[in-house]
């Protein structure tokens, strides 16, 4: 990808993170405890997911006035296993071209190094691939454009049962909601030329200032058998999640913040406006204002607050609001088509203060 900062290493020192490890201690949490469902059941599923990406497409693209080029959406439906490799795979792709200079610059020992990250990781993207709904990835392995709408069945099926009666929010509806937020980043990355390569060039600075910690790769290692059996036996694993991440690179992301409170509070707002859209066209139409009171329920619950906190997103749920209020008050006080001068240029995106005072941003880019 052009423009991009060359962070290769020039000698092969093999994998940062031991890839197998990192999957095996991610699938023993994600595969602990999924809904029942038939092949029956898993196949309706996938074929009305399939239906309602067709519905929600021009929905999205209608009410955002991104991609009208774009080809039509087509979606994936996985099982937590293949939620797992798909984004092990990426990460992997990201992290091991810079093996060579982070355990260099380190100095740790690569044997143990590996083994404590894979453990790291595994328990981070094993805990995720039970909560993800839906996931439109943007950074596949080898630059391979466009990127890819993935929806996790087992994770849906299980909150619509648990969630959706105490909510009075039908599935179908449900999954409409989801289906528009993740198109809204579908739309974002792939009408909006600038903003995939400005994300990569985020997550390769991210990548350039890791630092690897000895004594807590050590301490991962060392207590490898109590991490595994907590893991089995589905017991906190806060401890262990606390060494994923370093305090600079919990620093480094906040300059990233601005970007994803615009990016997530449009998805959620994006989700609204294509509901109302679908309401005044279809009077027998569903209401989905529910789902996202389903999926506030959902991120009440204590385990995702300590993985917010754990990984430095402890203020996440508060800057996406941001993100959202940001966007409606610009479209209350001057209309939607002043909002989207935001996807012109980079030098659009909000700044932190802007967020908190959107007029700031009017008065910059609208003039």
């Amino acid at each position: 990808m052009s423009g991009l900062p060359t962070l290769r290493s020039d000698t092969d020192v093999g994998p940062l993170a031991d890839w197998a490890l990192a999957e095996r201690v991610a699938r023993m949490i994600a595969l602990r405890d999924q809904p029942q469902v038939t092949r029956g059941e898993v196949d309706r599923l996938r074929a009305e997911l399939r239906d309602t990406v067709v519905r929600a497409d021009g929905l999205a693209r209608e009410v955002t006035g991104l991609g009208v080029d774009l080809p039509a959406a087509t979606v994936r439906v996985v099982g937590r296993g293949e939620w797992l490799r798909s984004n092990l795979d990426s990460i992997a792709w990201l992290v091991d071209p810079l093996a060579g200079q982070l355990m260099d610059r380190s100095e740790v020992n690569r044997t143990l190094a590996r083994k404590a990250l894979g453990i790291q990781l595994g328990i981070v993207f094993g805990y995720l691939s039970t909560k993800v709904l839906g996931q439109y990835e943007v950074l596949l392995p080898n630059d391979e454009e466009p990127g890819r709408l993935t929806l996790v069945g087992p994770n849906l099926v299980e909150l619509e049962r648990q969630y959706l009666p105490t909510v009075n929010v039908t599935p179908s509806a449900f999954r409409m909601g989801v289906v528009l937020h993740e198109l809204a980043h579908r739309l974002q990355f792939e009408g909006v030329q600038w903003l995939r390569p400005t994300l990569r060039r985020i997550v390769d600075t991210y990548l350039s200032e890791t630092r690897l910690d000895a004594d807590r790769l050590k301490t991962i290692v060392d207590r490898l058998g109590e991490v595994l059996r907590s893991a089995r036996e589905g017991l906190s694993v806060k401890h262990f999640l606390e060494a994923v991440l370093t305090p600079a690179q919990r620093a480094l992301m906040d300059t990233a913040q601005s970007m994803m409170a615009l990016l997530e509070g449009h998805g959620n707002v994006v989700m609204d406006w294509g509901a109302e859209l679908l309401a005044e066209r279809d009077a027998a139409g569903e209401d989905v204002a529910g789902v996202r009171q389903a999926l506030n329920e959902r991120r009440k619950r204590g385990a995702d607050r300590l993985l917010f906190k754990v990984l430095g997103l402890s203020m996440k749920a508060r800057q996406y609001s941001l993100g959202e209020e940001f966007i409606l008050e610009i479209e209350r006080r001057h209309g939607r088509e002043v909002f989207n001068q935001v996807w012109r240029d980079p030098a659009y995106l909000p700044m932190p203060e802007e967020l908190e005072q959107p007029e700031l941003w009017v008065g910059r880019v609208a003039g």
